[in-house]
Protein backbone atom coordinates (compact mmCIF):
# COMPACT_ATOMS: atom_id res chain seq x y z
CA UNK A 1 0.00 0.00 0.00
CA UNK A 2 1.11 3.53 -0.60
CA UNK A 3 1.69 5.11 2.70
CA UNK A 4 -1.63 7.25 2.27
CA UNK A 5 -3.42 4.76 1.90
CA UNK A 6 -1.73 3.03 5.06
CA UNK A 7 -2.11 6.13 7.34
CA UNK A 8 -5.57 6.21 6.27
CA UNK A 9 -6.28 2.77 7.48
CA UNK A 10 -5.19 3.58 10.54
CA UNK A 11 -7.32 6.86 10.70
CA UNK A 12 -10.37 5.30 10.12
CA UNK A 13 -10.36 3.44 13.41
CA UNK A 14 -10.77 6.86 14.72
CA UNK A 15 -14.06 7.25 12.80
CA UNK A 16 -17.57 6.04 12.97
CA UNK A 17 -18.35 2.71 10.64
CA UNK A 18 -21.45 4.68 9.52
CA UNK A 19 -19.88 7.83 9.20
CA UNK A 20 -21.03 8.33 5.25
CA UNK A 21 -17.51 9.96 4.16
CA UNK A 22 -15.43 7.76 6.25
CA UNK A 23 -13.39 6.96 3.91
CA UNK A 24 -12.65 9.83 1.40
CA UNK A 25 -12.25 11.85 5.02
CA UNK A 26 -9.72 9.73 5.98
CA UNK A 27 -8.03 9.38 2.78
CA UNK A 28 -7.78 13.35 2.52
CA UNK A 29 -6.70 13.65 6.36
CA UNK A 30 -3.83 11.77 5.64
CA UNK A 31 -3.06 12.98 2.58
CA UNK A 32 -2.86 16.37 4.34
CA UNK A 33 -0.93 15.28 7.45
CA UNK A 34 1.35 13.23 5.23
CA UNK A 35 2.38 16.88 3.67
CA UNK A 36 2.53 18.56 6.41
CA UNK A 37 4.79 15.86 8.23
CA UNK A 38 7.17 16.22 5.49
CA UNK A 39 7.30 19.69 5.69
CA UNK A 40 8.16 19.85 9.15
CA UNK A 41 10.65 17.31 9.40
CA UNK A 42 13.63 19.15 8.52
CA UNK A 43 12.56 21.89 11.42
CA UNK A 44 13.16 19.21 13.86
CA UNK A 45 17.13 18.55 12.33
CA UNK A 46 18.08 21.87 12.39
CA UNK A 47 17.53 22.78 8.66
CA UNK A 48 16.91 26.52 7.34
CA UNK A 49 13.38 27.03 8.04
CA UNK A 50 12.08 29.02 5.15
CA UNK A 51 11.15 26.15 2.60
CA UNK A 52 9.47 24.34 5.38
CA UNK A 53 7.61 27.11 6.74
CA UNK A 54 6.57 28.17 3.05
CA UNK A 55 5.59 24.65 2.02
CA UNK A 56 3.45 24.60 5.31
CA UNK A 57 2.10 27.95 4.36
CA UNK A 58 0.07 26.46 1.58
CA UNK A 59 -1.47 23.89 3.48
CA UNK A 60 -3.37 26.70 4.95
CA UNK A 61 -6.06 26.03 1.99
CA UNK A 62 -6.59 22.49 3.22
CA UNK A 63 -6.59 22.60 6.70
CA UNK A 64 -10.42 22.68 6.03
CA UNK A 65 -10.50 19.24 4.94
CA UNK A 66 -13.37 20.10 2.24
CA UNK A 67 -13.33 18.96 -1.30
CA UNK A 68 -16.49 18.95 -3.47
CA UNK A 69 -15.78 14.97 -4.54
CA UNK A 70 -13.77 14.17 -1.83
CA UNK A 71 -14.35 15.21 2.35
CA UNK A 72 -17.04 16.97 3.67
CA UNK A 73 -15.07 19.38 5.66
CA UNK A 74 -13.18 19.51 9.14
CA UNK A 75 -16.34 20.53 10.66
CA UNK A 76 -18.31 17.99 9.94
CA UNK A 77 -15.74 15.67 10.55
CA UNK A 78 -15.77 17.14 14.10
CA UNK A 79 -19.60 16.74 14.48
CA UNK A 80 -20.59 12.97 12.51
CA UNK A 81 -17.30 11.88 11.97
CA UNK A 82 -14.70 11.36 14.98
CA UNK A 83 -15.52 8.85 17.40
CA UNK A 84 -16.41 9.64 21.00
CA UNK A 85 -13.43 11.82 22.31
CA UNK A 86 -12.65 13.82 25.41
CA UNK A 87 -10.58 17.07 25.71
CA UNK A 88 -7.23 17.15 25.59
CA UNK A 89 -4.25 19.05 26.70
CA UNK A 90 -4.38 22.57 25.41
CA UNK A 91 -0.96 23.23 23.08
CA UNK A 92 0.63 26.67 23.23
CA UNK A 93 -0.74 30.02 21.59
CA UNK A 94 0.68 30.86 18.10
CA UNK A 95 1.35 34.59 18.68
CA UNK A 96 0.42 35.47 22.31
CA UNK A 97 4.25 36.45 23.80
CA UNK A 98 6.37 36.73 20.44
CA UNK A 99 6.40 40.29 20.93
CA UNK A 100 7.89 40.55 24.53
CA UNK A 101 11.09 40.95 22.32
CA UNK A 102 11.76 43.96 20.82
CA UNK A 103 14.43 43.18 19.05
CA UNK A 104 13.26 41.69 15.52
CA UNK A 105 16.02 38.86 15.13
CA UNK A 106 14.94 38.13 18.86
CA UNK A 107 11.61 37.80 17.60
CA UNK A 108 12.57 35.51 14.58
CA UNK A 109 14.44 33.20 16.44
CA UNK A 110 11.44 32.84 19.25
CA UNK A 111 9.06 31.75 15.96
CA UNK A 112 11.61 29.50 14.64
CA UNK A 113 12.16 28.22 18.08
CA UNK A 114 8.22 27.31 18.64
CA UNK A 115 7.54 25.95 14.96
CA UNK A 116 10.72 23.63 15.43
CA UNK A 117 8.89 22.51 18.88
CA UNK A 118 5.45 22.35 17.11
CA UNK A 119 7.06 20.35 14.34
CA UNK A 120 8.27 17.79 16.53
CA UNK A 121 5.17 17.22 18.27
CA UNK A 122 3.47 16.83 14.93
CA UNK A 123 6.02 14.01 13.81
CA UNK A 124 5.32 12.55 17.05
CA UNK A 125 1.91 12.66 16.59
CA UNK A 126 2.24 10.92 13.13
CA UNK A 127 3.69 8.34 14.41
CA UNK A 128 1.12 8.12 17.28
CA UNK A 129 -1.69 7.72 14.21
CA UNK A 130 0.13 5.04 12.12
CA UNK A 131 0.44 2.78 15.45
CA UNK A 132 -3.61 2.64 14.87
CA UNK A 133 -3.43 0.58 12.02
CA UNK A 134 -1.52 -1.90 14.21
CA UNK A 135 -3.56 -2.15 16.71
CA UNK A 136 -2.35 0.33 18.77
CA UNK A 137 -5.72 1.82 20.46
CA UNK A 138 -4.32 2.64 24.01
CA UNK A 139 -7.00 4.54 26.41
CA UNK A 140 -7.03 6.82 29.25
CA UNK A 141 -3.38 8.83 28.34
CA UNK A 142 -3.65 12.44 28.35
CA UNK A 143 -0.23 13.58 27.66
CA UNK A 144 1.46 12.83 24.54
CA UNK A 145 4.82 11.88 25.66
CA UNK A 146 3.62 9.27 27.53
CA UNK A 147 2.65 5.61 27.35
CA UNK A 148 -0.21 4.25 25.98
CA UNK A 149 -0.80 6.79 23.57
CA UNK A 150 -3.80 8.94 22.91
CA UNK A 151 -7.27 7.45 21.66
CA UNK A 152 -7.98 7.46 17.93
CA UNK A 153 -10.01 10.60 17.80
CA UNK A 154 -8.06 12.40 20.60
CA UNK A 155 -4.89 11.62 18.56
CA UNK A 156 -6.04 13.48 15.34
CA UNK A 157 -7.83 16.22 16.67
CA UNK A 158 -3.86 16.45 18.32
CA UNK A 159 -2.36 16.23 14.96
CA UNK A 160 -5.09 18.56 13.35
CA UNK A 161 -4.92 21.26 16.21
CA UNK A 162 -0.68 20.94 15.75
CA UNK A 163 -0.90 21.55 12.02
CA UNK A 164 -2.98 24.30 12.59
CA UNK A 165 -0.50 26.30 14.97
CA UNK A 166 2.40 25.03 12.29
CA UNK A 167 0.59 27.20 9.38
CA UNK A 168 -0.23 30.10 12.08
CA UNK A 169 3.97 30.46 12.80
CA UNK A 170 4.43 29.93 8.73
CA UNK A 171 1.81 32.97 7.87
CA UNK A 172 3.65 34.70 10.55
CA UNK A 173 7.59 34.27 9.60
CA UNK A 174 7.65 36.29 6.55
CA UNK A 175 6.94 39.29 8.96
CA UNK A 176 10.40 38.78 10.50
CA UNK A 177 12.02 37.07 7.83
CA UNK A 178 11.98 39.53 4.78
CA UNK A 179 14.01 42.56 5.00
CA UNK A 180 11.83 45.41 6.78
CA UNK A 181 9.88 47.44 4.77
CA UNK A 182 11.51 50.50 4.92
CA UNK A 183 8.07 52.40 3.56
CA UNK A 184 5.19 50.19 6.21
CA UNK A 185 4.80 53.17 8.02
CA UNK A 186 3.01 53.42 11.52
CA UNK A 187 1.05 51.05 13.25
CA UNK A 188 -2.36 50.77 11.68
CA UNK A 189 -5.26 51.90 14.48
CA UNK A 190 -8.19 50.35 15.04
CA UNK A 191 -10.50 49.12 17.88
CA UNK A 192 -12.50 45.64 18.46
CA UNK A 193 -15.17 47.59 19.83
CA UNK A 194 -15.60 50.11 17.22
CA UNK A 195 -15.76 47.41 15.04
CA UNK A 196 -18.49 45.44 16.93
CA UNK A 197 -20.90 49.55 16.75
CA UNK A 198 -20.35 48.69 13.01
CA UNK A 199 -21.73 45.27 13.17
CA UNK A 200 -24.37 46.05 15.45
CA UNK A 201 -25.50 48.90 12.85
CA UNK A 202 -26.03 46.06 10.27
CA UNK A 203 -27.12 42.66 10.24
CA UNK A 204 -25.07 39.62 10.06
CA UNK A 205 -25.67 39.11 6.78
CA UNK A 206 -25.41 42.78 5.65
CA UNK A 207 -22.01 43.37 7.59
CA UNK A 208 -20.51 39.78 5.27
CA UNK A 209 -21.71 41.14 2.11
CA UNK A 210 -19.95 44.69 2.90
CA UNK A 211 -17.29 43.91 0.39
CA UNK A 212 -18.00 46.18 -2.28
CA UNK A 213 -18.63 48.95 0.28
CA UNK A 214 -15.23 47.78 2.17
CA UNK A 215 -12.73 47.61 -0.79
CA UNK A 216 -13.69 50.89 -2.18
CA UNK A 217 -13.14 52.81 1.32
CA UNK A 218 -10.00 51.23 1.11
CA UNK A 219 -9.39 52.26 -2.51
CA UNK A 220 -10.05 55.51 -1.55
CA UNK A 221 -8.74 56.15 1.73
CA UNK A 222 -4.93 54.10 0.85
CA UNK A 223 -2.91 55.30 -2.48
CA UNK A 224 -0.74 52.32 -1.92
CA UNK A 225 -3.31 49.82 -2.54
CA UNK A 226 -5.20 52.18 -5.49
CA UNK A 227 -2.03 52.28 -7.45
CA UNK A 228 -1.45 48.31 -6.72
CA UNK A 229 -2.82 46.09 -8.85
CA UNK A 230 -2.51 43.06 -6.75
CA UNK A 231 -4.55 44.32 -4.06
CA UNK A 232 -7.22 43.39 -5.39
CA UNK A 233 -6.16 39.85 -5.66
CA UNK A 234 -5.06 40.28 -2.52
CA UNK A 235 -8.58 41.76 -1.48
CA UNK A 236 -10.24 38.74 -2.69
CA UNK A 237 -9.40 36.29 -0.08
CA UNK A 238 -9.45 39.39 2.64
CA UNK A 239 -12.89 40.02 1.65
CA UNK A 240 -14.32 36.44 3.22
CA UNK A 241 -12.99 37.87 7.00
CA UNK A 242 -16.04 39.77 7.03
CA UNK A 243 -17.87 36.29 7.52
CA UNK A 244 -15.03 35.04 9.77
CA UNK A 245 -15.28 38.30 11.90
CA UNK A 246 -19.34 37.59 12.84
CA UNK A 247 -17.90 33.71 13.73
CA UNK A 248 -15.48 35.50 15.90
CA UNK A 249 -18.10 37.39 17.74
CA UNK A 250 -19.71 34.48 18.72
CA UNK A 251 -16.46 32.40 19.52
CA UNK A 252 -15.60 34.92 21.91
CA UNK A 253 -19.14 35.51 23.50
CA UNK A 254 -20.02 32.09 24.24
CA UNK A 255 -16.45 31.48 25.82
CA UNK A 256 -17.30 34.51 27.88
CA UNK A 257 -20.21 32.80 29.42
CA UNK A 258 -18.23 29.54 29.71
CA UNK A 259 -19.24 27.00 26.66
CA UNK A 260 -18.15 26.32 23.19
CA UNK A 261 -19.24 27.78 20.07
CA UNK A 262 -20.65 24.57 18.31
CA UNK A 263 -19.51 25.36 14.56
CA UNK A 264 -15.75 26.90 13.59
CA UNK A 265 -16.43 26.47 9.52
CA UNK A 266 -16.30 30.28 9.17
CA UNK A 267 -13.18 30.60 11.08
CA UNK A 268 -11.01 27.62 9.27
CA UNK A 269 -12.26 29.85 5.85
CA UNK A 270 -9.96 32.54 6.93
CA UNK A 271 -7.37 30.07 6.52
CA UNK A 272 -8.68 28.65 3.22
CA UNK A 273 -8.72 31.99 1.49
CA UNK A 274 -4.95 32.57 2.29
CA UNK A 275 -3.27 32.35 -0.51
CA UNK A 276 0.05 34.60 -0.11
CA UNK A 277 1.45 32.90 -3.71
CA UNK A 278 -0.82 35.15 -5.80
CA UNK A 279 0.27 37.97 -4.58
CA UNK A 280 3.92 37.73 -3.60
CA UNK A 281 4.86 41.80 -4.22
CA UNK A 282 2.90 42.90 -1.83
CA UNK A 283 4.32 41.10 1.56
CA UNK A 284 7.35 42.78 3.28
CA UNK A 285 9.26 42.63 6.54
CA UNK A 286 7.27 44.33 9.18
CA UNK A 287 8.91 46.75 11.83
CA UNK A 288 9.48 44.94 15.06
CA UNK A 289 7.35 47.33 16.97
CA UNK A 290 4.56 45.88 14.89
CA UNK A 291 5.22 42.67 17.01
CA UNK A 292 5.93 43.95 20.03
CA UNK A 293 1.73 45.94 19.97
CA UNK A 294 0.35 42.94 18.43
CA UNK A 295 1.12 40.06 20.19
CA UNK A 296 1.83 40.69 23.57
CA UNK A 297 1.97 38.32 26.42
CA UNK A 298 -0.56 36.52 27.64
CA UNK A 299 -1.96 37.25 31.20
CA UNK A 300 -0.75 34.98 34.10
CA UNK A 301 -2.90 32.23 35.25
CA UNK A 302 -4.90 32.44 32.36
CA UNK A 303 -7.98 29.83 31.72
CA UNK A 304 -8.55 27.69 28.62
CA UNK A 305 -11.85 29.51 27.50
CA UNK A 306 -10.32 32.88 29.06
CA UNK A 307 -7.86 32.39 26.31
CA UNK A 308 -9.99 31.44 23.99
CA UNK A 309 -12.11 34.53 24.49
CA UNK A 310 -8.90 36.67 23.92
CA UNK A 311 -7.39 34.79 21.20
CA UNK A 312 -10.92 35.68 19.50
CA UNK A 313 -10.66 39.35 20.36
CA UNK A 314 -6.87 39.85 19.00
CA UNK A 315 -8.28 38.74 16.05
CA UNK A 316 -11.06 41.32 15.93
CA UNK A 317 -8.23 43.48 16.74
CA UNK A 318 -6.31 42.79 13.74
CA UNK A 319 -9.41 42.53 11.37
CA UNK A 320 -10.58 46.43 12.79
CA UNK A 321 -7.27 47.54 11.42
CA UNK A 322 -8.05 46.54 8.55
CA UNK A 323 -11.64 47.84 8.25
CA UNK A 324 -10.78 51.20 9.16
CA UNK A 325 -7.86 50.86 7.64
CA UNK A 326 -6.32 54.55 5.92
CA UNK A 327 -3.30 55.18 4.55
CA UNK A 328 -1.76 51.94 5.40
CA UNK A 329 0.56 50.91 3.01
CA UNK A 330 1.23 47.02 1.33
CA UNK A 331 3.32 45.87 4.13
CA UNK A 332 0.62 46.81 6.72
CA UNK A 333 -2.19 45.65 4.87
CA UNK A 334 -0.23 41.96 4.48
CA UNK A 335 1.05 41.51 8.05
CA UNK A 336 -2.51 42.37 9.61
CA UNK A 337 -3.84 39.77 7.45
CA UNK A 338 -1.22 37.41 8.18
CA UNK A 339 -1.65 37.79 11.84
CA UNK A 340 -5.16 37.21 11.22
CA UNK A 341 -4.81 34.25 9.75
CA UNK A 342 -2.32 33.09 12.61
CA UNK A 343 -4.71 34.17 15.11
CA UNK A 344 -7.94 32.60 13.77
CA UNK A 345 -5.45 29.27 13.40
CA UNK A 346 -4.48 29.43 17.03
CA UNK A 347 -8.20 29.93 17.72
CA UNK A 348 -9.47 27.05 16.15
CA UNK A 349 -6.73 24.61 17.48
CA UNK A 350 -7.49 25.44 21.45
CA UNK A 351 -10.86 25.13 20.56
CA UNK A 352 -10.80 21.60 19.09
CA UNK A 353 -8.40 21.01 22.05
CA UNK A 354 -10.96 21.94 23.93
CA UNK A 355 -13.95 19.02 22.87
CA UNK A 356 -15.09 22.50 20.20
CA UNK A 357 -17.19 20.28 17.62
CA UNK A 358 -18.01 17.15 19.03
CA UNK A 359 -21.01 15.82 17.66
CA UNK A 360 -24.00 14.08 20.29
CA UNK A 361 -24.90 10.46 19.16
Amino acid sequence: MLPEEELAASLKLALWEDFTERDASARQLAELLLDAIAAAIPLTQNEPVDTSLAQLETLAQQADLYAWDGAPGWDVVLARGLSAREPILAGPSVLDGLGERSDRTQQRGELERRAHAEAERLVLLGRELARFGAGGTGTGARVLDQMPTLPPADAVVAAHASLLRLVGYACTAPLTALAEDPQAGTLPGGEEAALIREMDERTSDSFVAAHDEWLARLLAQNPAAAQSTAFRTFFAGLSQSLRTAVALRAFRDAALEGRLAPDAEALLGALATWQPARWPSLRGGAPSLWIEKLCPAAPAAEAPLQRLARECSAALDLLSRLWFARDVSLTGFTALGALFVARCASAIALWEELGGGAGNR
